[in-house]
């Protein structure tokens, strides 16, 4: 999962073949992209993954809707197993 740092979420999405629309968003706080959580599929073994981007102010969103292309383009700044960051 480490190797994935640096590359785009729209990538890491593909490795994992994951749809964008299984994609949770993490605002932290609300508004604040913060990066995704989704199930990747890679290599067979399903995992909850958290990919954590880096914050700027395009990234701030009210309404806390984000336009997908703004999203997927993102780059992976931090890697999480998603089970391991809710105990």
């Amino acid at each position: 999962m480490h190797q994935w740092i640096g590359l785009t979420i729209a990538q890491v999405l593909a490795l994992c073949g994951t749809r964008y629309g299984d994609v949770r968003m993490v605002d932290e706080p609300p508004g604040k992209l913060r990066g995704v959580e989704f199930v990747c599929h890679e290599e067979g073994e399903a995992r909850r993954v958290r990919l954590e981007i880096e914050y700027h102010i395009g990234l701030f969103s009210r309404e806390r809707s984000w336009p997908r292309e703004a999203v997927e383009e993102q780059k992976v700044v931090k890697v999480r197993d998603a089970a391991k960051t809710e105990e």
